[in-house]
């Protein structure tokens, strides 16, 4: 592996609406429609017009009364979007911690905790899911695939339980891909070069080819694309750097840096999609679809004390190294077929991820390399080192001053699902369905030794240069039924209560090959333990389409997601399963057209959140250990308000604001254990403010030539690592705006277009996820995005 040894080298308008109804639209009607969102919005489709699939039907987005904000695939081209990261200038209450491609953690409505996800992330039919690490922490590392040919992405806020599933208590983020077109050949191109404030240059490449195999009948369309990424961070130690007194010093006398590494992360990405449709009658659709997309990058990880040292910004510290190396594959099949009255949909998926997280931990052991350390890590405290033992621990402990955890992970999930719709005109509309998913994961890690001159980590398939060597595995078994009933009690009120029942079983068990003794662990035998529960979710919602072009909704919707089992060497077995946890979201939205072209949308809700999932400590005078446990409540209170239009011809204009206060209601103490956080405390990583605007304006040169220019600009408030305010590792994250200019030349129907663009205009150290901890010594761990950065996008269709 790379990493062992060097570094891996226009416009339709945006629909972001607060939007509701469960009533049906017929799927004849729409079926044409999704497959083709593109072309609608080329041809003027209104917002109303749009159609979106939250409900697991076709439904069109006025007409849909839950909170969703739906972003058209030609909007996210014009804005430069290529991950689902840049949707929270799109959509309010959503959010990404984000620390690199392939290790980010979704967020919506405050919803934010150690364990599983709490928000379903789907491409197209397929739920993705990111590995449970060593800590159990799946929601941490969410795969990315890169947006390109896409139909719409939709977020969904609020839970979608009963509908989606666990991992929807907080919301769902759909991205619905553009599907093969029988009746026509077409391709497209799109290339980048940029270049990054006091960084690398970067580039990409993305293409698609449309082919009908069979006119009317079979399609393939297949999308690729890479991307090298502009690098801005550079891996510097300090000669007078006390704690890297064990680095190798190569460079010349008197220079004042014993490491300088330029623009470590500028990795790459690089994957695709082929999609085979198969349409052998009207009513019967086929979709067969395989994805892949692999990630290869140093962590842009950087550390603003060692940024204050150096005196610039962007510069990290790490002795060991750091990164991401990531492989996701995904192979769907999805069969539609539309009877008299109601269709039928059957999906299986099968989602692949090899994985590599490389994590600095050198730190960990700083100042440990003394007499002392050796009676308290080697000894337990219990009498003095001899020399000959104090010898081997001094050798031992100061070459781990240079490491870096490798964990090799790999899940293996594979989900099936059957859902019926109705298809009518009746004022009686329904939804059922069964679920099934087996997901199995594998974490080893292991904590090697890096070289002291570069950084550069020994070879995990080597045992004697390893430190320690521990491996987890974690499989879950879930099944699920559920049913959406939908009723119009009087012309323009419709009632809706939906019902999930969910079983879950999950199995984990690990063992240690190599012990550390700086881990208190030793070399352990394989055992493992289960955990299973069962239940029911609930959802209702009441709408009045009071006018045409105003309607009220209000709704109380349950979510949940399941518990597991803790993989702690020693723990008493009575403390290894943590049961789900779940919340009640109330809410009340209504959405208007306040004049032809302007939306205007607003929801405000209540959430319950009890049994919450988090990362404790056991309780009482005997052993102490770190453990996920059931402990404390939180209540969070919120609003949204969304805005759509446009104002003239040529002048199109959007925007959203999210309100959230995120506090405990309750001590996180239980019976067995204590967490940090106490009523009151704000909710991690939770901002109370978030804003996002986007101005476009395109106006005719010739009449072969239109000139456009774009302004998108968000803001995101203040939030904390921590939930105590006493935590000595707790960091703020301050506040920060980032915005993006775009302007270009395009023809008119967007068959190719030239822009330049300057993203982070204003040049802000926008921090999205900082952090510390006993494994960084207590320094600061902070994630950003790219400074100023200058580019030109080039796109032709065919």
């Amino acid at each position: 592996m790379s990493i062992l040894s060097s570094r891996p080298r226009a416009s339709a308008l945006r629909i972001a609406l607060l939007a509701g109804t469960l009533l049906s639209v017929p799927t004849a009607a729409l079926a044409q429609a999704e497959a083709d969102t593109t072309e609608r919005a080329e041809a003027g489709a209104s917002g109303g017009d749009i159609v979106v699939t939250a409900l697991r039907r076709n439904t069109r987005i006025q007409e849909t009364p839950l909170a969703i904000s739906a972003t058209s695939g030609d909007d996210l081209a014009a804005s430069g979007t290529t991950s689902f990261a840049d949707l929270t200038r799109n959509a309010p209450s959503l959010r990404i911690v984000d620390s690199g491609p392939g290790q980010r953690r979704v967020l919506i409505r405050g919803i934010q905790s150690s364990g599983e996800a709490t928000v379903g992330v789907y491409y197209d039919e397929t739920p993705v899911s990111g590995s449970v690490s060593t800590s159990s922490d799946a929601a941490s590392s969410t795969p990315d695939f890169r947006l390109f040919d896409v139909a719409r992405a939709e977020v969904l806020r609020g839970p979608q339980g009963t509908l989606f599933g666990s991992g929807s208590m907080g919301g769902t983020l759909r991205v619905i891909f553009e599907k093969p077109k029988a009746d026509r050949i077409e391709a497209a191109v799109s290339g980048n070069l940029s270049t990054v404030k006091g960084g690398s240059e970067g580039w990409s490449v993305d293409g698609m080819v449309n082919l009908p195999l069979i006119e009317d009948k079979i399609a393939l369309r297949v999308v690729g694309n890479y991307n090298r990424f502009a690098g801005y961070v550079d891996n510097i130690i300090l000669a007078n750097d006390p704690n890297a007194k064990n680095v190798a010093d190569t460079t010349p006398a008197g220079d004042r840096y014993l490491r300088n590494r330029k623009n470590i992360n500028d990795g790459y990405s690089a994957g695709g999609r082929a999609l085979l449709r198969l349409t052998p009658t009207e009513r019967l659709t086929v979709d067969l679809a395989a994805f892949y997309e692999k990630v290869s990058t140093e962590s842009p990880m950087w550390r603003p004390e060692s940024s204050a040292a150096v005196g610039r910004k962007f510069v990290s510290s790490a002795r060991g190294r750091a990164g991401n190396y990531d492989e996701n594959r995904i192979y769907n099949a999805t069969v539609r077929y539309e009877f008299d009255g109601f269709n039928v949909v059957g999906v299986t998926s099968y989602f692949d991820r090899d994985r590599t997280q490389v994590s600095d931990v050198s730190d960990t052991f700083n100042g440990r390399d003394t007499a002392a350390g050796c009676r308290q890590y080697l000894l337990r405290n219990a009498g003095t080192c001899s020399d000959a033992q104090l010898g081997g621990y001094l050798t031992a402990t100061r070459a781990i001053q240079q490491s870096s955890l490798l964990q090799p992970q790999s899940v293996k999930n594979w989900v099936n699902e059957l859902r019926v719709s109705s298809d009518s005109d009746s004022p009686f509309q329904w939804t059922a369905g069964v679920f099934f998913e087996d997901r199995d994961t594998v974490v080893r890690s292991t904590l090697a030794i890096a070289d002291p001159i570069t950084g550069s980590l020994s070879d995990v398939n080597n045992p004697a240069t390893l430190a320690y060597d521990r491996t987890i595995s974690d499989k879950l078994k879930q099944k699920a039924a559920y049913v959406e009933l939908s009723y119009d009690i009087l012309q323009n009120l419709t009632f809706t209560a939906g019902t999930r029942y969910y079983d879950f079983k999950k199995t984990v068990g690990g063992r240690i090959d190599v012990g550390q003794i700086h881990y208190t662990s030793v070399v352990t035998p394989y055992t493992e333990a289960t955990n299973k529960e069962d239940g029911f979710i609930y959802k209702f919602n009441l709408s009045w389409q009071a006018k045409p072009d105003l309607l009220f909704y209000a709704q109380a919707a349950q979510g949940f997601r399941p518990g597991g089992v803790n993989q702690v060497i020693g723990l008493p077995a009575a403390l290894a399963g943590y049961s789900s946890d779940s919340l009640w979201n109330y809410e009340l939205g209504a959405k208007t057209k306040v004049m032809p072209g302007v939306y205007f949308n607003v929801a405000g809700y209540r959430i319950d959140w009890d049994d919450l999932q988090v990362s404790a400590r056991t309780s009482g005078t005997g052993s102490v250990f770190g453990l996920i446990a059931n402990a404390g409540a939180a209540r969070i209170w919120g609003a949204e308000a969304e805005l759509d239009a446009n104002i003239t011809r040529n002048l199109s204009v959007s925007g959203n604001v999210g309100y959230t206060d995120a506090k405990l209601s309750e001590d996180q103490i239980s019976s067995i254990v204590v967490a940090t956080g106490r009523k009151g405390d704000r909710l991690a990583y939770i901002p109370r403010l978030t804003a996002g605007l986007a101005v476009e304006y395109n106006r005719p040169i010739t009449d072969e030539m239109d000139g456009v220019i774009r302004f998108d600009a968000s803001h995101v408030g203040k939030s904390y690592s921590t939930l105590a305010p006493a935590d000595v590792y707790r960091r703020v994250i301050p506040s920060y705006q980032l915005a993006n200019l775009r302007f270009g030349v395009q023809e008119p129907s967007l068959d190719w277009g030239v822009y330049l663009y300057i993203n982070n205009l204003f040049d802000d150290t926008a921090i999205n996820n900082m952090s510390a901890s006993a494994n960084t010594g207590g320094l600061t761990n902070a994630f950003s995005s790219p400074p100023r950065t200058f580019g030109i996008n080039v796109t032709k269709r065919f």
